[in-house]
């Protein structure tokens, strides 16, 4: 049996999709990959992650590319939904389609479907592949031929990533895995940065404003490579914007894991 429970797509990208082949869900489920990351096996099934070329035949400057997660089996349970199952993905489109509309962080999503093969449950998104940004933690290590940037680039690049950390939690939400890993940045017209953030699989609404400032900041300092006590003080004061922290501010910050040692 198969069965498609939910699909939808960008009308703008369902001509080259459908070229590519990636409209065709059965044909997606039989076909081999070359894995970007190493599928997850967890949750009680797996996970995977592939870039792909839609055009690869014309000249490179012209090629269109995205990122291509599928999943079997991925589950997750919430309180909030009657612990019932729900595959990882389902949580996912939906964080990032209510983040979209308020803050400006999100990749382009271009596909999402749902369905059903036999005894298992299926989901794949698919979204513009982001060309031209650069991956935080990789520009921080120098790695793949990128120079770190200077400290005055650092300093705005924090400023930037806190101001989207802070819009995203003032929204009500706690993304859970808000890293270096998962941040990509672009200068804009403004002398300032863009923020990208990616993977949303945990990402929800929680009720308590403390506790979504303490996760997502706990989070950053602890995952962020060559992350010093005092680029964590500016980042802090920065997503806190303040120049001084109050006592409130100070009682947050001790329950931070990772956090500064004196602020």
């Amino acid at each position: 049996m198969f069965k498609v429970e939910k699909f939808q797509v960008s009308q703008k990208w369902e001509a080259i999709l459908s070229e590519a082949g990636l409209l065709d869900i059965e044909a997606v489920v039989g076909r081999e990959f070359d894995w970007f990351e190493t599928p997850n096996q967890r949750r009680g099934g797996w996970s995977g992650v592939s870039r792909i070329v839609l055009n690869p035949n014309v000249s490179p400057e012209d090629q269109k590319t995205v990122f291509l997660k599928i999943q079997q089996n991925h589950w997750f349970r919430a309180p909030n939904n009657f612990f019932r199952r729900h595959l990882t993905f389902e949580r996912e489109i939906d964080a990032m389609t209510q983040i979209s509309s308020i803050v400006n962080c999100t990749p382009e999503v271009l596909l999402f479907g749902r369905w059903i093969t036999g005894q298992d449950a299926w989901a794949v998104i698919i979204t513009r592949s982001l060309d031209g940004w650069l991956p935080l933690n990789g520009w921080l290590l120098g790695k793949n031929g990128l120079v770190p940037p200077d400290q005055a680039t650092l300093l705005k690049i924090f400023e930037a990533i806190a101001s989207t950390s802070r819009q995203l939690n003032e929204a009500g939400w706690v993304h859970l895995s808000f890293s270096a890993k998962h941040l990509f940045v672009r200068p804009n017209k403004e002398a300032a940065y863009d923020i990208c953030l990616i993977d949303y699989e945990k990402c929800r609404r929680h009720i308590f404003s403390g506790y979504r400032t303490i996760k997502d900041c706990s989070h950053f300092m602890r995952h962020t490579p060559k992350f010093s006590d005092a680029h964590k003080r500016y980042y802090l004061k920065s997503y806190f914007q303040t120049e001084t922290f109050t006592p409130s501010q100070r009682r947050l910050i001790r329950k931070m894991k990772g956090a500064p040692k004196k602020i």
